[in-house]
């Protein structure tokens, strides 16, 4: 017989499902030139208000239920990442008033590369938190590293050497993409906690 603390995680599991393909959604809008900010702005509250209701959900799970172990570590988790995906959906907001204030016309296959990253991460660190994939957080820490840093700071170098509007543009938007893959890592460390009930050091 399913308890109903089961039944209530699964409500949750619905609601990060739902607002990580809304943020993943929120970035490649907020990628695309023409995009209207406020359109990215609303998506971004609407994850916002998610992130209150799956607090909800998590209080009266612990309230009526009682968990222990594993169950408490998934709603302890489930708090976080639905915040962090809020975050995600935020810096895509900032990625799309960047775009209309500075970047109309610019283009950079580097921007689309590594939103392209960004966008797998946040999905696939989700994916990791509800079916508890402790490992993936390995994977996820080595494209933060190795694409999305690597691609801001030589961004950055470029910059400093000369700028341009677009290069200009480019560097703000990697940086937002940077700290956007940096929130897909930290729901990879939730779910490397909720496997194993130890929190990864940096």
């Amino acid at each position: 017989m399913r308890r109903l603390l089961d039944i209530a995680e699964e409500e949750i599991a619905s609601f990060l499902r739902r607002g990580a393909a809304v943020a993943v959604e929120a970035l490649e809008k907020a990628l695309k030139e023409g995009v209207d900010p406020e359109e990215i702005r609303k998506m971004a509250s609407q994850l916002h208000a998610m992130h209150h209701e799956v607090s909800d959900l998590v209080m009266e799970a612990v309230a009526r239920y009682n968990p222990v172990a594993s169950d408490l570590r998934f709603l302890k988790g489930a708090l976080f990442v639905s915040y962090d995906i809020y975050r995600v959906a935020r810096y895509a907001y900032d990625v799309a008033l960047v775009r209309k204030k500075l970047g109309e016309g610019c283009w950079s296959r580097r921007v689309e590369e590594v939103g392209a990253v960004v966008k797998k991460m946040v999905a696939e660190a989700v994916e990791a938190f509800l079916t508890r994939q402790a490992t993936k957080v390995e994977e996820l820490e080595k494209f933060d590293d190795e694409v999305v840093d690597k691609s801001y700071e030589d961004a950055l170098l470029e910059v400093l050497k000369g700028a341009d509007r677009c290069k200009v543009w480019e560097t703000v938007v990697l940086r937002l993409l940077e700290r956007a893959s940096d929130h897909a890592v930290y729901i990879g460390n939730h779910a490397y906690y909720l496997v194993t009930g130890q929190v990864r050091r940096s």
